[in-house]
């Protein structure tokens, strides 16, 4: 009988036991996924404040897509300093930002790094064009991307063809003023694809 009891309790003490580590387990899920969502919440609130400074919130309903305009962008020189020594000898100085594009076609892949600071163009045409494109659909000079104080931006210098900017999950449709171009963008014209690395 004593055996019988003994018997019992230390099959009590191993449910005890079992029911512990398995509420234990449950709580480290819960806890591990509750941590994954926060995560998932931090990153997408991140995602939505930055196309929210570079996009605005009205809509263009244009092939079933919704295309946001974006906000114009002052790029002139907003500095009162005169020039002088001092700041020729901070230019001197100052590392250049250069921009790398991979251009992706139906039929083939080039790499490109270019200097913004001289502007560069891209279109169908072989004059004043850096970067010169075979699409029928993209006119002698589609678009130009330039810098202005160190951040660099695309603009669209075409009359009917049009460059967009696909970021993540949004499009962006690049009109005269331009919008600023960041590592990670994807620029359209035509059926030609440029996936955008400043350096």
């Amino acid at each position: 009988m004593k055996d019988l009891l003994d018997f019992i309790i230390i099959i009590a003490i191993i449910n005890v036991l079992f029911i512990c580590l398995m509420l234990l387990k449950f709580l480290v899920k819960r806890r591990s996924k509750n941590k994954e969502l926060y995560q998932a919440a931090a990153d997408r609130t991140r995602d939505e404040n930055l196309n929210k400074v570079i996009l605005n919130e009205h809509y263009i309903k244009e092939d079933n897509k919704l295309v946001k305009a974006p906000y114009e962008v002052d790029y002139g020189n907003g500095s009162s300093e005169k020039p002088g020594r001092k700041n020729a000898k901070l230019s001197k100085n100052k590392i250049s930002v250069m921009l790398q594009l991979v251009e992706n076609t139906e039929l083939s892949t080039r790499k490109f790094i270019l200097n913004p600071a001289k502007k560069i163009r891209i279109g169908s045409g072989f004059t004043d064009n850096d970067i010169v494109v075979s699409d029928s659909d993209i006119e002698e000079h589609q678009c130009e991307i330039f810098l202005v104080q160190g951040k660099i931006y695309i603009k669209n210098i075409g009359n009917k063809a049009r460059t967009i900017i696909r970021r993540k999950k949004e499009q962006v449709i690049v009109d005269s003023k331009g919008i600023r171009l960041l590592t990670g963008d994807i620029v359209l014209t035509g059926k030609v694809t440029y996936e955008v690395t400043i350096i």
